[in-house]
């Protein structure tokens, strides 16, 4: 084998691509393609190489030329510039066939001309042409050459159609180190051009070429070739740069749908509103969570939510998508479902339930796309969609591009919806106001009370311009009339109607019955319906009695009493009338509190002491501002889950109501008596600005 030497700067061919030798270090080298791609390879993987050649030659470092549409450049000229190489090709035409327009079916009245008879010989028809426009006959001919090679772009005065070419004299060396400089720090904080963007360049350029190899030009001309490049890309506030980073790098796909259900997206966003809590005189942070369907375009279901969207919420969801929308007592007759489709009746025999719905597609979902949140992979939305044969489809990680239907009408939805709320505060720090707070007045409730009338009455009855009627490209139709269509063409599906589907979503916990009940999250809950299991074992394989339990609301525990198939509600044993519902938040902060103090979270009676010193305390008037956003946030959640309880047949409740009146002191409970409130006066309210009057 004959001796081969490499050097840094050397052109060498591997892998039928010429590279240039950017660095060694004796065993890797560092090449970079022609292209401008970097790699790092062994040597000797390069000198094994069969495609491997030394004597590569140097690549020539052309100009940025471009390459144009020759009819979108001649559209883009002067009116008299295109004018004038029309005529120039009418003459030329005449003199070559007799005929302006170089047809004879297209003859012009007096044509041919006797000169340009085409039974002349073509030099005495281009001699009369030279002689009519004052030029030689050698023009002629070069003319004609030019317009044949080049058409009618040949014939145009080079002096009045530049190409705008402004890279023509930028070295491409600094072009491509400006492309690949931007693409790395893609995802960093936002610098200056001239600044910052500038020095990482030119040592990008000296690490690959060497030290003033590249010349480097001012900063006023690098700042309008980096513009000419990539626009304002660099300089674009972060939030965009990185929202533009997650696009893909290749052309976007369509997710196709035919029928109503086929393809149902759900994702979860900041709702740009503060909600306002008039109990604890404090706001919140909000989220949006919804279910689109992709062939209609309509928001099938809804969740609006404290900051922190749980797995049972999303689980719920699945629910609220195959149960109508409840009417509501204002709204007008105009948005009942039987006004969605002029075969309502027919449906409403299929479903009594849809008799007070409100006008929102009820669908059964085929396939469900969903991002990679924690919520969206827990096991209840796993559970959920396995009860009802749901497929499951995830999105890639940080491409909201694989969702761009659902990305889209969160956009729509801050515009129709979320500015024109008391408490709106943009979508991004700088679009925020200076009062927002001060101006949030609704509630959760509130905000999904208008949220639901704004569905109904506005999204699901305007029309779409991504919606069109099958065989009509021209026509819009909104996403309830799309699934009017749908429904025609594929047929209704009916949904399942389960009156324990709630307690069928909620998490699982297998835990042994004590005589002391069931230990969950470190508390105690207990029933009657407990007393037959003490101490046994489970038809279950794993010989455990299965809890089910809402983190939403941890005052209660469910039971399925295995002999009658009913559900009994499991209390917990310190529940007392003062207790607010509380989450798994609470419950975290409680122990977080005893662990600080040294006890331990298995104390029942420390957990319920901690619990009401942790409630009182938010509840004083010098509380923290993050206590009162969890009171506010608990309250919520409870809210919500009782809601979704009721939609479900109501489990077997042996307590007694949580209710204690305390006796007065020193005073026997009996010599009280019945008392009729309303005969109480009030005590006057004591006003200190009064005394000194």
């Amino acid at each position: 084998m004959s001796a081969r030497r490499i050097a840094v700067g050397d052109w060498i061919s591997f892998e039928d691509e010429t590279h240039r030798v950017a660095g060694l270090d004796g065993e890797r080298l560092r090449l970079r393609s022609e292209t401008g791609r970097l790699q790092t390879i062994l040597l000797a993987e390069v000198l094994n190489d069969l495609t491997f050649r030394a004597d590569a030659e140097p690549v020539r470092e052309t100009a940025n030329e471009v390459t144009l549409d020759i009819h979108a450049a001649l559209e883009g000229l002067p009116k008299a510039v295109q004018e004038a190489a029309l005529s120039l090709e009418a003459h030329l035409l005449e003199a070559m066939t007799g005929y302006r327009s170089g047809d004879p079916m297209k003859a012009l009245p007096g044509e041919p001309k006797p000169e340009y008879d085409p039974e002349l010989p073509v030099v005495s028809r281009v001699a009369a042409k030279a002689t009519e426009l004052g030029k030689t006959d050698r023009w002629v001919w070069k003319w004609w050459k030019r317009r044949t090679e080049q058409g009618l772009w040949g014939l145009v005065d080079q002096r009045k159609a530049q190409i705008r070419n402004p890279l023509k004299n930028t070295d491409p060396r600094l072009v491509q180190a400006i492309r690949e400089q931007a693409a790395a720090e893609r995802l960093d904080s936002t610098g200056t051009i001239g600044g910052r963007f500038l020095r990482r360049t030119q040592n990008r350029l000296e690490e690959q070429y060497g030290a003033g190899v590249v010349p480097m030009p001012g900063r006023d001309t690098f700042r309008r070739v980096v513009a000419e490049i990539l626009g304002t890309g660099p300089a674009r506030p972060a939030y965009q740069r990185i929202s533009s980073a997650q696009q893909p790098d290749r052309p976007f796909g369509n997710v196709i749908a035919t029928r109503p259900g086929e393809v149902v997206m759900l994702d979860t966003t900041p709702l740009d509103v503060m909600a306002f809590d008039p109990v604890t005189s404090t706001t919140m942070r909000i989220e949006l969570t919804i279910a689109l369907d992709v062939a209609t375009r309509s928001i099938l279901a809804w969740r609006i939510t404290p900051e922190g969207t749980k797995a049972i919420d999303i689980g719920l969801l699945l629910a609220d998508v195959m149960t109508p929308e409840p009417m509501r007592p204002h709204w007008p007759d105009v948005l009942r479902y039987q006004m969605l489709t002029p075969t309502a009746d027919r449906f409403l025999d299929v479903d009594e339930r849809l008799q007070q719905a409100a006008a929102r597609p009820v669908i059964y979902p085929e396939t469900i796309v969903f991002d990679h949140g924690k919520p969206y992979t827990s096991e209840v939305v796993q559970r959920a969609c396995l009860r009802w044969k749901i497929d499951l489809q995830d999105a890639r990680k940080l491409k909201p591009t694989d969702k761009p239907h659902v990305e889209r009408v969160f956009g729509t939805i801050r515009v129709q919806f979320s500015q024109h709320v008391a408490g709106y505060k943009g979508n991004n720090i700088a679009n925020r106001g200076l009062t927002v707070e001060e101006q949030a007045r609704w509630t959760i409730d509130e905000i999904t009370e208008f949220f639901a009338e704004y569905v109904v009455a506005v999204y699901q009855r305007a029309h779409h311009s991504g919606l069109n009627a099958p065989g009509f490209p021209t026509l819009t139709v909104s996403p309830n009339e799309a699934y009017r269509l749908g429904i025609a063409a594929a047929g209704y599906v009916d949904v399942p109607r389960d009156p324990s589907m709630y307690f069928e979503l909620l998490p699982i916990a297998y835990r042994v019955i004590h005589p002391y009940g069931i230990e969950l999250n470190h508390l105690v809950y207990n029933a009657d319906v407990l007393y037959r299991y003490r101490g046994t074992k489970s038809p279950y394989q794993n010989g455990l009695w299965p809890i089910r339990f809402d983190p939403r609301n941890l005052l209660n525990a469910y039971f399925l009493d295995p002999a009658d198939g009913t559900w009994h509600v499991l209390r917990w044993v310190h529940a007392l009338a003062e207790h607010t519902p509380f989450t798994d938040i609470t419950l975290r902060e409680a122990k977080r509190l005893l662990t600080s103090r040294g006890h331990g979270t298995d104390d029942q009676d420390a957990v319920a002491v901690a619990l009401v010193g942790l409630q009182n305390r938010t509840d004083a008037p010098e509380t923290w501002k993050t206590d009162r956003k969890r009171i506010f946030r608990d309250a919520n959640r409870a809210a919500a889950q009782a809601a979704d309880q009721k939609r479900s047949k109501p489990p077997v409740d042996n307590h007694p109501p949580l209710t204690v009146v305390p006796a007065a002191p020193d005073q026997d409970d009996s010599t009280w008596g019945d008392i009729d409130l309303t005969t109480i006066v009030p005590a006057e309210i004591y006003d200190p600005t009064q005394e000194s009057r």
